[in-house]
């Protein structure tokens, strides 16, 4: 009776199992949208100001007022570092997120082939 319930219980559970999984992965991928959204949301809003845009071109440009002098001083290896983050500007980038994990993830994939 139980090897009756197991085989037929199984298929459902499997598919329970990758549903849950599959929400969790949505969700967690929908809040680290959500939270670089509010990154690039606060970083647009800084940059419609004229300060903003300043400190744009003066931190990740390397821009200048007019008649101004600036001085770098860097030492050996941070000169290099120093030269390529001043080249390289400062871009929100996308990361992927990853489901939820508990101490039963990986025995419950394997149990349902889930990935």
């Amino acid at each position: 009776m139980l090897a009756v319930f197991a085989w037929t219980y199984y298929p459902v559970a499997r598919v329970q199992y990758r549903e849950t999984r599959e929400k969790a992965r949505l969700e967690a991928e929908l809040n680290s949208l959500q939270a670089r959204n509010d990154r690039l949301r606060k970083q647009v809003d800084k940059l419609t100001t004229p300060e903003g845009v300043e400190d744009y071109a003066r931190s990740q440009l390397g821009l200048i007022k007019r008649g101004e002098k600036v001085a770098v001083v860097v030492d050996g290896d941070e000169a290099a570092e120093a030269s390529a983050a001043l080249k390289t500007p400062d871009i929100d980038s996308m990361q992927m997120a990853q489901a939820p994990v508990g101490p039963w993830t990986a025995f419950l994939d394997l149990v349902f082939g889930a990935q």
